[in-house]
């Protein structure tokens, strides 16, 4: 899937996809897009998708996609991720882990519009995630309340916990991965059935900042975990 480096993906959750927020996309969940990197639902090889819909419901709580973004020839500048919550009682929220797992970006509630919407921003508001270069990451759809954990190891064999990914000091943070459990990649998730909800994935281009993904070659750019 080619997605624009300077490109915006918004998330309408609405009560049904019957209301008509997203028109014709181009690609429909197909099954269930599973919870874990090695279940989700992989669309590297049928793009360029601007549209993505799916649902989410009852024991299905998370869904996963693996996508490519990648940097064209005259394209530079940050990726934006938007999550607007349309009608019904499905409040969601957006996260977006690299090619390994590991966190990158999440949010809850929307740092610019405010309210039960979700957006995701490079640079990320809590000043971790600085911008996203070209490659393979995964996008991931829950409900509010249910974050991404990872796994650390015990001192003994047999022994470990679960951790929290990112960290939020308030709901309209977009956070980079700072919470205890960010040096390990997503294991588990924190949640359990959620309320029934649909949802649309919009890719828009947006202007960007030239000259910001020159440094696309080092890796995802993170200051230090606070």
């Amino acid at each position: 899937m080619d997605i624009n480096t300077r490109a915006i993906v918004t998330l309408l959750a609405t009560g049904a996809l019957s209301s008509g927020a997203i028109a014709g996309p181009d690609w429909i969940e197909d099954g269930d897009a599973g919870s874990t990197l090695g279940s989700s639902q992989d669309i590297t090889s049928v793009g360029p998708i601007n549209t993505i819909a799916g649902t989410l419901g009852g024991e299905d709580t998370e869904d996963v996609y693996k996508l490519v973004i990648l940097n064209g020839d005259d394209i530079a500048g940050p990726v934006q991720f938007g999550l607007n919550l349309g009608e019904g009682g499905f409040n969601p929220s957006l996260w977006l882990f690299d090619s390994q797992g590991y966190g990158v970006l999440g949010n809850d509630d929307d740092p610019i519009l405010g309210g039960p919407d979700s957006r995701l921003i490079t640079p990320s508001t809590d000043g971790v995630t600085l911008l996203l270069p070209p490659g393979t990451y995964f996008l991931a759809i829950t409900e509010s309340g249910n974050v991404p954990l990872s796994f650390r190891e015990g001192a003994l064999a047999g022994e470990g916990s679960f951790e929290e990914i990112f960290s939020f000091e308030s709901i309209t943070e977009v956070s980079g991965p700072d919470g205890a459990g960010a040096d390990n990649p997503l294991a588990a998730w924190s949640g359990g059935p959620g309320t029934v909800g649909g949802y649309g994935v919009v890719i828009t281009p947006t202007p960007g900042t030239a000259g910001l993904l020159g440094l696309a070659g080092l890796g995802i750019a993170r200051r230090r975990r606070r």
